[in-house]
């Protein structure tokens, strides 16, 4: 009879702990379940906020290139206006000149045709 209770004792004892160790799986389980759970949260995250900072460095990226178009037009611009500002300052110069020139020419045609530069030159010869 001591045999058959330390039998009987065992196979309740086994009993008890293919009980305990289904329960354990169980928990593992649901355990396992709620880790994957999460880790589909987390990676449904990090995927979005992926896209999101994409996003943000094409808008920025979007951004620094208007700005250097802009700046690149502005230079252009300006070394436009620059030339023609130059281009204006020559030809001004040059008509300056040429109205001084034609003013000097007028003076001489002037005063070589009316006689008076040469009376006087004979004059003052004369008068030495």
């Amino acid at each position: 009879m001591e045999h058959t209770t330390t039998v009987e004792h065992r196979l309740t004892d086994h009993e008890k702990r293919l009980q305990f160790l289904e329960k354990q799986d169980v928990k593992k389980s649901k355990q396992l379940e709620n880790i994957e759970q999460s880790y589909m949260k987390l990676e449904n995250t990090i995927l979005k906020e992926n896209q999101e900072t994409r996003n943000l460095f094409k808008e920025l990226t979007d951004r620094q290139w208007s700005l250097i178009e802009g700046r690149e037009k502005a230079e252009e611009a300006k070394e436009i206006r620059d030339y023609e500002l130059n281009a204006s300052e020559k030809k001004d110069e040059l008509e300056f000149r040429k109205q001084k020139f034609s003013s000097y020419l007028d003076l001489a045609i002037k005063l070589l045709t009316a006689g008076g530069l040469i009376y006087l030159l004979i004059e003052s010869l004369l008068k030495n």
